[in-house]
Order: C-alpha cells, then sequence, then structure tokens
C-alpha cells in the first residue's frame, strides 16, 4: 500500500469538515477564526517530515489534529517512536481515534520494519496544555488562522521545547529569538498552496 492508499483504506467515510461544523456548533464557536478546519495531503506530510529529518525512534506531535490525517501519514511513512495527535473538539477526536484504531488492526500488521511498533495516540484537549517534553518534531497546521494574540501564546507554548525539537508551522510563522529559523519551503495542503516554515528549538 501507498500513503495515498490510506485515504481509501482509513478516512472515506470520515467527514471532516461537517465534524469540525458539529463540534464548533457544540461548544458555540461556530465563528471562532482560530477553529478553522483544513486537512493535509499525503504529499505535504512528507515534505514535512523530509524537511525536519525525520528519522526512527522520534516523537512526532500534530497540534490540532483534526481526523487524524497527519498522526497516521507520519507514522506510516516513518518508524516513529510515537505519533500523537492532539485535538480540541470531541467530535474530530472521536473519528481519529477510530481511524487510530483501524490504522492499527488493519495496516500496522503488514509493516516487516519497525512501523509495526509505532504508538498512534489522540489525546483530546487544548493544545496550550499538552505537555511536549519528549517531543522531537511538532507541526501547528491550525496556526494558519491564528491572531497575532495566538501566534504569541503558540510561541510561547513551543519554548517549553527541548533543544533541538524540529518545529513546523503552516502559513504563519514564530518570532522568538528561542528559534532558528531554518527554511521556508512551499507546501501543498488539502486546502491550497500554503508555507512550511521550519525552526529548530535553540
Amino acid at each position: 500500500m501507498t500513503v495515498s492508499g490510506l485515504q481509501d483504506a482509513l478516512f472515506t467515510d470520515i467527514a471532516g469538515y461537517s465534524l469540525s461544523a458539529l463540534g464548533k456548533m457544540a461548544i458555540g464557536r461556530e465563528a471562532d477564526p482560530a477553529l478553522t478546519y483544513g486537512e493535509c495531503t499525503p504529499e505535504a506530510v512528507a515534505h514535512i517530515l523530509a524537511i525536519t529529518g525525520a528519522k526512527q525512534g522520534d516523537v512526532f506531535y500534530d497540534l490540532g489534529s483534526g481526523t487524524g490525517k497527519m498522526v497516521v501519514y507520519a507514522a506510516f511513512l516513518v518508524p516513529l517512536k510515537k505519533s500523537v495527535g492532539v485535538e480540541l473538539l470531541p467530535e474530530l477526536h472521536k473519528a481519529a481515534a477510530t481511524v487510530g484504531d483501524r490504522y492499527r488492526q488493519e495496516i500496522q500488521p503488514q509493516f516487516q520494519d519497525q512501523r509495526r511498533e509505532t504508538a498512534l495516540s489522540f489525546q483530546l484537549g487544548d493544545i496550550f496544555e499538552t505537555d511536549l517534553s519528549d517531543a522531537d518534531i511538532v507541526v501547528s497546521h491550525c496556526c494558519t488562522c491564528f491572531d497575532d494574540a495566538l501566534m504569541q501564546k503558540l510561541s510561547d507554548k513551543l519554548e517549553a521545547c527541548k533543544p533541538g525539537t524540529r518545529i513546523v508551522t503552516i502559513t504563519r510563522g514564530l518570532s522568538s529569538p528561542a528559534f532558528e529559523s531554518v527554511s521556508m519551503t512551499p507546501c501543498q495542503m488539502g486546502w491550497g498552496q500554503a508555507t512550511a516554515n521550519l525552526y529548530r528549538r535553540r
């Protein structure tokens, strides 16, 4: 199976945009731009893994993980130690948990390498309250629709990462001197062309 084949294997009955709308309605935040839903492509995840130098044994976090696409694509492409998604909306988290179960039952047993051992974890909660102390790679796709105040809050949160952590933000960047800017590269997301900003925690 190719990474593109995971879409058919795991996500054909997962309607992320509808689930996001239901979730925002349930908490009264339908108009909150910070909760704008967007999906990644397999190609975008492969690009992010390439620029971060993802390798066997790394711990990967996706902040604002939606239905879990980036988490499972990353685990499929690289023999990570752990691939973690953090999502605020219960409807999206529940869908990601379902996808995770399918991946563990249907996909992982087919591997003949260390990808069989990758731990998938989907956490329901606020990304600003998540423990990132074991992270080697952190991706924030949700920052695309963050305002300046939320970007500052994200930057403050990421400063708690250990030195050497590779951090990718989509479209909007970080300005703290705690991060070394490594590269800015085009990245095709599900909703259109974006920029992948790569940083290293000093």
